[in-house]
């Protein structure tokens, strides 16, 4: 799971500490898996017994039950805050449904961290940003988050303060070798877009010809902006430009462009090639994505951090 570091103009705990959460993030994920396997796998096999914790998880100076406690804690995510209505018909228990399959017990697993993701993007210990409600069913957002390795940093729509004022980006995901800009050109299955230099390609769908802007423009500002950054910082970094069109098909008739034109034909390999990418998270990946992140603008506002959150971060320090 690519690291959610940055949403819209949140404020994100990785703006505070890059180097400490990307390894916290990947060991509770770690943790939370393990525990949720094992506890699948004695469900359908109650004669086995879980094995001991991943060795890498020693016990520390609190005492070994501290790991329990915040696990306990993280085991009642199906638990509901809210009283049962008496006059409500109860929900069939555990031992009436069907027996989960490890795929789905995996997917449930994603979404739970998927709602961590955002939290993390859109929080800090002291301060919050209010999430709007349209991230938790953004389908391209829980696509990069769910389905990208963690020594990828996502940027998804930031907000960067250059020569003071706010310029709205597109999606970056920071890897270890280099930045990739990303513009999602959107359309119906039978959508085949006409790419061209000009300032507006055209769509053909059902027999109809439509306009769309560019999506040159905004990888080309995207690009601008990443530049001024790394140069003022004195860094050098690979830029790639991406158009992402995964249900419909790109009819390229541009010349020299040094761009990767992304359509439905090329998606699911282009996806295998970010997955498959050898290398984990590098110094100069660090460097830079700091560099961007000191540009994000922030609004954020004073909060009490919920208690089960704070208990978990301060288990994980």
């Amino acid at each position: 799971m690519a690291h959610l570091i940055k949403l819209e103009d949140y404020i994100s705990r990785y703006q505070f500490d890059l180097h400490r959460y990307p390894s916290q993030f990947s060991r509770m994920k770690k943790e939370r898996w393990y525990y949720v396997k094992s506890e699948w796998e004695q469900a359908r096999h109650p004669s086995l017994q879980v094995e001991d914790e991943p060795e890498e998880e020693e016990a520390g100076s609190k005492g070994e039950g501290i790991f329990s406690q915040a696990l306990q804690r993280l085991k009642g995510w199906r638990r509901s805050a809210v009283e049962e209505d008496p006059w409500e018909e109860a929900p069939p228990s555990d031992d009436e449904l069907p027996p989960k399959s490890l795929e789905q017990v995996k997917q449930e697993f994603l979404d739970e961290l998927y709602k961590s993701q955002l939290r993390w993007a859109s929080s800090s210990l002291l301060e919050e940003s209010t999430l709007h409600p349209r991230y938790k069913a953004d389908k391209w957002l829980r696509f990069f988050c769910q389905h990208i390795p963690d020594n990828y940093f996502l940027l998804y729509k930031p907000v960067l303060f250059m020569k003071k004022a706010p310029i709205e980006l597109d999606i970056m995901l920071i890897s270890p070798t280099e930045i990739i800009c990303l513009t999602m050109l959107e359309g119906s299955e039978l959508s085949v877009f006409e790419a061209s230099s000009d300032r507006f390609w055209i769509e053909y769908v059902d027999k109809t010809r439509k306009k769309r802007v560019s999506p040159l423009i905004s990888l080309g500002r995207m690009s601008r902006v990443l530049t001024t950054i790394l140069e003022e910082a004195g860094l050098s970094y690979p830029i790639r430009k991406v158009v992402l069109s995964p249900s419909s098909m790109i009819d390229h008739k541009l010349q020299g462009a040094k761009l990767d034109l992304i359509d439905r034909r090329g998606f699911d390999a282009w996806h295998q090639r970010l997955r498959k990418h050898p290398s984990p998270l590098k110094h100069q990946q660090m460097k830079v994505t700091a560099a961007i992140l000191s540009y994000c603008h922030t609004v954020s506002s004073e909060t009490v951090q919920e208690d089960d959150e704070q208990f978990i971060d301060e288990q994980l320090k």
